[in-house]
Parts: C-alpha cells; structure tokens; sequence
C-alpha cells in the first residue's frame, strides 16, 4: 500500500490544504503504514498553477505538473532554456515558494517534512510494517489520533487540524513526546492539544 501526496492527474495539495495545515497533513501522511510517496513540488508547497495552456491532453491536470522550483533564478533554477522554450510553463508568481528559500528557513514545510521523515525513520512502529490503531475517528470536532505500533514499541499519532485547541485522555503513561509542531501540553493523562498542532508521543 502507498499513500501520494499528489500526483499529475490532481490538484496539488496545496490547492485545498493551507498554511500550516500542510505541515499537518505531512505528520499524517508520513504516520500512516505502507510507503508514503511524495510528489515533486509538494514538499514546498508548489501551488496548483491555473489557466496553463493543456499539453497532451493535461486539460485541467496541467497545473498541476509545471516544472520544479529550485531557486530563484531563470526558470525557478529547472531549466537555462528560454522561458518560452519549456514544455510547460513555470509558476511566474514572484512569491512562488522555492527549495533554496526553504532550506534557509528553520520553521519551512520542507525543513518540518525533512525532520519527521527522520523520526519515521529512526521508530520501527512508524514503518511500513507498524500495525494501526484507531483511537478517534477524526469526526467533525475532534481530533484524529491512532496508534502505530511494532513489536514493543508503541507510539501515539494526535492531529489537530481544527482552529481551535482541543483535549484527548490518554489510556496510557507517556515516555517521551518524539514530535511536537504547534505545541501540545501533558498533565498526567490529559493532554491539550493547540489549534493546528501534531504530536507523536512514545507510549
């Protein structure tokens, strides 16, 4: 099983997901079992380019699938060709997120995806073969928590993507909170997460 970001026949991510919310939507997509693909560009939060001309048939797909953005040099750094020369055209707004400008910003979507991509990494439960538990559906005011869980190692995944800070109990003592974005705070078995915050805690 694989979970996408993206991909070129969709809109980007960052059409209807925005501002730390993506950070959010990553801690989901980089928790869940199987292999978690990344689509070119989404990692930046590349936006979903309207009213591109349609080639090979890429009608209202193509703006989803305008070249990389590496920097801020000719053509976003993807290409020396003459802008009018790419096969598709480049995302001309002069704000248009790049790589070179994210990796210089500590608190950058691309900064926060590398670091769970670490954590994911470094605890087995968070693999592809870590088990899945839900303990909240994520149902309309609520948060989604689950558990990931692989031999003895047990981890807790809450997300809040709501504009509003919210409070789950917890069935069991925290060892260690091993990812925290938007701050959560543990009193006993009670926790308090902040408006749009994620959090793994090792269980």
């Amino acid at each position: 099983i694989c979970i996408p970001s993206g991909n070129h026949d969709m809109d980007r991510l960052s059409k209807t997901i925005k501002g730390d919310n993506l950070k959010i939507a990553f801690a989901f997509l980089l928790s869940m079992p199987g292999a978690p693909f990344i689509y070119y560009g989404d990692e930046i939060g590349m936006r979903f380019v309207e009213g591109l001309n349609s080639v090979e048939g890429g009608y209202s797909r193509t703006g989803a699938r305008s070249p990389m953005q590496w920097d801020n040099g000719v053509n976003a750094g993807f290409s020396t060709a003459p802008a009018a020369d790419l096969y598709i055209k480049q995302d001309d707004d002069p704000d248009r997120p790049t790589v070179s400008k994210q990796e210089k910003d500590p608190d950058s979507l691309l900064n926060e995806i590398k670091k769970i991509i670490e954590i994911r990494k470094s605890h087995p439960a968070l693999g592809n073969m870590g088990q899945i538990e839900f303990v909240t559906k994520g149902k309309q005011g609520e948060p989604l928590v689950y558990k990931r869980t692989f031999g003895d190692e047990c981890i807790l995944v809450a997300l809040n993507p709501m504009d509003k800070e919210t409070e789950i109990v917890l069935d069991d003592e925290t060892k260690k909170v091993i990812y925290s974005f938007g701050g959560n705070i543990i009193k006993g078995r009670k926790m308090v997460l902040s408006a749009q915050s994620a959090t793994y805690i090792l269980l």
